[in-house]
């Protein structure tokens, strides 16, 4: 009868042990819903702010000036405001497939990694990975008509953190370089 029962209390405990593994194993392979960027922290040195998605969102949309972007306004004049919401408004038709090949061949890479400089997860980590992921995720989620506000909508913290510092010495390296290509 010991031997019965401690047969028995082995299957019941390797029972168990199984139901919980497989319970485990299914909450982490399960896809779970993730952080996404809810606003963007402008970083200059050691000065920064927030801004939230939403209002950029709402200005891309209805062109509406929210009383949270009105600060940031002021630094810039009407010509970068009315590039600013083409940028968001405009649609990327590329599908999953392209994106993903894209942003892992080298010139995607190459292009991600300079971006990374400026768009991060946090400060000093390069944001090649969050903008990869982010980038497919956007593709994967709305087909061939995806945003940069669908792709900020991916970014997988919770702030999508750009060196502002960095975004002009990127933007004056990319206007020297169209000027010298022709």
């Amino acid at each position: 009868m010991l031997f019965k029962k401690s047969q028995c209390n082995q299957k019941l405990s390797l029972s168990f042990l199984l139901a919980i593994s497989c319970g485990l194993f299914s909450g982490i392979i399960s896809p779970q819903p993730g952080n996404a960027a809810d606003e963007i922290r402008l970083i200059y040195g050691p000065f920064s702010c927030s801004l939230s998605v939403e209002s950029l969102k709402t200005y891309a949309e209805t062109g509406e000036i929210t009383p949270e972007f009105k600060f940031y306004t002021k630094f810039l004049n009407e010509q970068s405001l009315l590039q600013l919401r083409h940028w968001l408004q405009k649609d990327f038709d590329s599908d999953v497939v392209g994106v993903h090949k894209y942003t892992h061949s080298p010139q995607g890479e190459e292009l991600l990694q300079e971006i990374g400089t400026v768009v991060s997860t946090h400060s000093q980590r390069n944001g090649f990975y969050a903008l990869r992921g982010a980038l497919i995720q956007a593709a994967a989620q709305k087909s061939n008509d995806w945003t940069i506000l669908d792709v900020i909508q991916q970014f997988p913290t919770e702030n999508m953190q750009i060196n502002t510092k960095q975004l002009f010495k990127l933007k004056s390296f990319w206007q020297e370089s169209n000027v010298s290509q022709k």
